[in-house]
C-alpha cells in the first residue's frame, strides 16, 4: 500500500478515504485495465483497413498489454472482477465474438493473444523465435477458419 501511495504521490492512509480495504483497491486497478482494453479494441474494429478483425484486435491486445506491461503482470495474477466489470467483460467478450464470427473461434482468438503476449512479457519464447511470427502463424490459421466458417453459413 505503502508503494502505491508513493506513486500517487499521498501517503498510505489517504488511500483509505477513497477505498474502504486493499481488496476494492486491487479491483479497481483491475477494472480499469480491462476499461483502457475495451477502448483500445474498440479503436482497432472500427479501423477499416483490410485486415482481417482478428488481426486488428489481436494486434491491438497486444499493444495494449505491452504499453501496460506491469498492469498486464498485475491483473492477471488476480480472479475476474465479474462482480464489478460485468458490463465491460461483456464488452471484451462481444469484440471477440465480432471480429472471429464464431463463439469458439472467438475463444481460440482470445486464448492465442492471452497465451502469446504472456509468452512475451514472460520472455518465454526460444531465443531465436521472435514472438511476431508465431503470433502470425497462429493467427492465420484462426483467420483461415473464420473464413471458412463465414463462406459455409452465406452458402445456400
Amino acid at each position: 500500500m505503502r508503494r502505491l501511495a508513493d506513486e500517487l504521490g499521498i501517503q498510505a492512509p489517504s488511500l483509505y478515504k477513497h477505498f474502504a480495504d486493499k481488496e476494492s483497491i486491487t479491483t479497481a486497478v483491475h477494472v480499469d485495465y480491462l476499461v483502457g482494453q475495451v477502448h483500445a479494441l474498440e479503436k482497432a474494429l472500427a479501423d477499416e483497413t483490410n485486415e482481417h478483425p482478428l488481426f486488428r484486435l489481436t494486434k491491438a491486445y497486444r499493444a495494449y498489454a505491452r504499453e501496460h506491461e506491469q498492469l498486464y503482470r498485475y491483473v492477471f495474477l488476480l480472479p475476474y472482477p465479474t462482480e464489478h466489470a460485468g458490463d465491460t467483460l461483456k464488452r471484451l467478450r462481444v469484440q471477440w465474438m465480432k471480429a472471429a464470427g464464431d463463439s469458439d473461434l472467438a475463444i481460440a482468438a482470445y486464448a492465442l493473444a492471452r497465451g502469446m503476449v504472456d509468452m512475451e512479457i514472460h520472455s518465454l519464447y526460444p531465443v531465436n523465435a521472435p514472438p511476431t511470427g508465431a503470433y502470425a502463424e497462429g493467427l492465420a490459421a484462426l483467420v483461415h477458419r473464420a473464413d471458412v466458417l463465414r463462406r459455409s453459413r452465406a452458402a445456400p
